[in-house]
């Protein structure tokens, strides 16, 4: 007997696979562990998908009309993308509306930190990571996300060039 990772149940490994076999079986655990395997391949191959852009385009100018004719003989990928879209948006869309809310209560969560505040500097350091990281996000010069969304290419700052 054995006892999977993911779910913590146990079970017998199939005979023909042996000691091999890492989980139970279910699809939820052999989703975790196919999760994990790729986590760790990418993680030792961080530079596999590095400058594939230039390959794709390349094959696509050889294959033109590809995607159309691959869209059009498989009406079920179109269902499938279209759902995972709508899910995306909404996910962005909710992410977006806290980020609002919390812009508008920045202020009142601001004065109410401030007034829990020690004025001990070490013990403000120590105490609520989670509320200084708050805290420094409200500060606009210190807006990290902002400037690390302008450092990476995309169309504000031009096309991707490919050079080999």
């Amino acid at each position: 007997m054995k006892t999977c990772p993911y779910c913590k149940t146990p079970f017998s490994p199939d005979p023909n696979v042996g000691n091999r076999q890492k989980t139970c079986g279910k699809p939820a655990c052999k989703r975790a562990l196919k999760a994990e395997n790729n986590r760790r391949w990418r993680q030792r191959n961080p530079d596999y998908y590095r400058n594939d852009y230039c390959r794709l385009r390349a094959w696509l100018e050889h294959n033109p009309g590809y995607l159309k004719r691959y869209r059009e003989s498989h009406p079920e990928y179109i269902e499938k993308n279209r759902k995972a879209q709508k899910v995306r948006d909404r996910r962005k869309k909710l992410r977006l509306d806290i980020q609002a809310q919390l812009k508008r209560q920045a202020s009142d969560i601001t004065n109410e930190l401030w007034k829990s505040v020690n004025l001990d500097i070490q013990a403000q350091l120590e105490a609520k990571p989670l509320e200084m990281t708050f805290l420094f996000s409200t500060i606009p010069c210190l807006d990290i996300q902002t400037q690390m969304d302008s450092t990476f290419p995309g169309k504000e700052n031009g096309p991707i060039v490919c050079g080999r």
